[in-house]
Parts: structure tokens; sequence; C-alpha cells
């Protein structure tokens, strides 16, 4: 699959660099009844895959999450347990395990199998943008009503 680059002008362009350093087991348990934010630049990608915002998206209300499909991310292959989307996933894929609460800041999440492979470094590394991140989620209804033109 081809990598999607997106430039919309924000810290988020740039994918990789949210990638926790970890060794994931693709067990896709994060993928189950996910509750995953998107991103402006999350769904200008999964667009410019091909996709329509409705098949992977859903508005809760506030923010705008992936998809869930019999009880799994719709890009969760559930034979293989492989994201069908990997290369172009979104951000806070790509920083899962790392979460953030609001009393307790980012911390890493030990529902996830490989918790104690994260670096400890990636809590300083990437734990400042989990505001940022939460922040720019509550922006994203915002920019699919301009970009798309959905009224509410």
């Amino acid at each position: 699959m081809v990598k999607i680059r997106v430039k919309l002008g924000t810290v988020f362009d740039d994918p990789e660099f949210f990638e926790v350093k970890m060794n994931c087991t693709k067990c896709g348990k994060c993928c189950l009844n996910t509750q995953m934010e998107l991103l402006p630049e999350d769904i200008e990608r999964i667009v410019r895959l091909g996709y329509r915002l409705n098949d992977f998206a859903v508005f809760d209300g506030e923010t705008w999450r992936l998809r869930n499909v019999d009880g799994h991310c719709v890009f969760l292959n559930p034979h293989t347990m492989e994201c069908t989307i990997y290369e172009n996933r979104p951000i806070g894929c790509r920083l899962y395990p790392l979460v953030y609460d609001n009393v307790e800041g980012p911390y890493i999440d030990r529902e996830c199998p490989a918790w104690n492979t994260v670096n400890p470094n990636e809590i300083n590394r990437l734990g400042k943008y989990l505001p940022l991140f939460i922040a720019r989620s509550y922006q994203t209804d915002q920019w699919v009503r301009l970009r798309y033109g959905i009224r509410r």
C-alpha cells in the first residue's frame, strides 16, 4: 500500500513521528471495540486512499472516531488480525499504547499485551503531544463540516 502524505500545516502532518517505539505483537486487541479519535489529517489521508468518510468514521456528538464493524475497527482484518491501512493508520493508532488522562497525564496503557516493551523515553518524547492530539480531535468536526459540507 502506498503511503499518503497530507499537509494541513499542523504538527500532525508527519504521522511517522508519532510511532511509539515498542515491540508490537500485532495481536489486534487495541482494534477491538475501538473508540479511537480521528484528526483532520487522518480523515484526509484515509479519504485519499479511496474510502468515503461514512465508511470508516462516525461522529459521537463531540469527536469523529473510527467505525466499528462486528466489534472491531473497520480496518482490522479479523482473519489475519492485521490493519488493512497500516501504513496510513490514524495518529491515535500510532500513539497507542501511550494514552492521556487529565489527572495522571501521559502513561502507558497496561491493557496492551506489549506495554512493557515501550521504550521509557517515549513518554517524554510524545507525551507532550497528547493534549494537542486531544484538542485537535475536537477540531475535527468543524474541519469535516467545512471540507465536506456536512451540517448538523
